[in-house]
């Protein structure tokens, strides 16, 4: 049960950060492969607005939430929709997007170091029991609130005007401008929600483990490799992808070492691409012409 158990707890951390990935393509077809360093940049603005004892820390967060937000709404103005302006298979943004997450980790590795650091609030206890294995109490709580906030982006998605935007916007984005709809605003948005999104999964996890600028490239592997088993195109797919590839991961590590660990999940991931490329709880895309 030790590796079932912190498997699954872990995988919520993935899986949260793995909405970022899913929003993001449910409603543009594109992903911001920058996500990981947009997870650290919250960190380190949590670490920088740290000091500000006039606000409490409920409000600290809130203000990286914000601010990463806003940036990644920047980001998908600027580095990504220009780059998508040739129909469906215009794959610059990619490129794009992954030289930003260059340029980000080089300004943060040499204004901050490579150092961890403290971040000094966010934190939960220590420890906790879940059916008898022992788990850090954050990670608990980042697993928690994984769920929470699926739950939220589902509701949002499937019940609110915004969501009916939104899935107007991913269907036929041509259509809807037709129709009024600002198809560039509602990507603006969808960016900042899902950078958002990462962020808080950046200060709340770097309250367990510090700020470093180094934290954010294993956490995007593992958010990727989860959003693709259970599904680009389904805001529940991440918690099955999560929970798959946590138990996954942790089991080979216990089993066969540590070497085996992320490796085992990786073969998981090709598999799933040979067998069901939407993933487990994905949908395939048709293309129109």
């Amino acid at each position: 049960m030790d590796f079932v158990i912190a498997g699954l707890i872990m995988g919520g951390l993935y899986a949260l950060i793995a909405q970022g990935f899913v929003l993001t393509f449910l409603t543009t077809r594109t992903l911001n492969f920058a996500l990981g360093e947009f997870l650290v940049l919250g960190a380190v603005i949590g670490m920088g607005v740290g000091s500000w004892g006039w606000l409490p820390d409920a409000g600290k967060v809130a203000f990286v939430i914000l601010t990463v937000g806003i940036l990644g709404a920047i980001v998908y103005r600027f580095l990504v929709l220009p780059f998508t302006t040739e129909g469906p298979h215009d794959a610059r943004w990619l490129l794009s997007t992954v030289g930003l997450s260059f340029v980000i980790l080089n300004l943060l590795t040499n204004s901050q170091g490579a150092t961890p650091k403290a971040l000094g609030y966010g934190g939960f206890g220590e420890f906790s029991t879940v059916l008898g294995v022992r788990v850090t109490t954050q990670a608990l709580v980042i697993a928690i609130l994984a769920i929470a906030i699926t739950a939220l982006l589902v509701l949002m998605t499937t019940r609110t005007p915004l969501g009916l935007l939104m899935r107007a916007v991913s269907e036929d984005a041509d259509t809807a401008a037709l129709m009024g709809v600002s198809p560039r605003r509602i990507g603006m948005l969808a960016y900042a929600i899902a950078m958002g999104i990462a962020a808080l999964a950046g200060v709340l996890w770097a309250s367990q483990v510090g700020v470093s600028v180094h934290m954010g490239l294993p956490l995007l592997v593992a958010a990727f490799a989860c959003g693709v088993i259970g599904g680009l195109t389904s805001l529940w797919g991440p918690l099955l992808g999560g929970a798959i590839y946590g138990v996954l991961t942790h089991w080979a590590s216990f089993e066969l070492g540590g070497v085996w660990g992320e490796t085992a999940g990786l073969l998981l991931v090709v598999v799933v691409l040979i067998f069901r490329p939407e993933g487990l709880l994905g949908r395939r895309l048709e293309a129109k012409l």
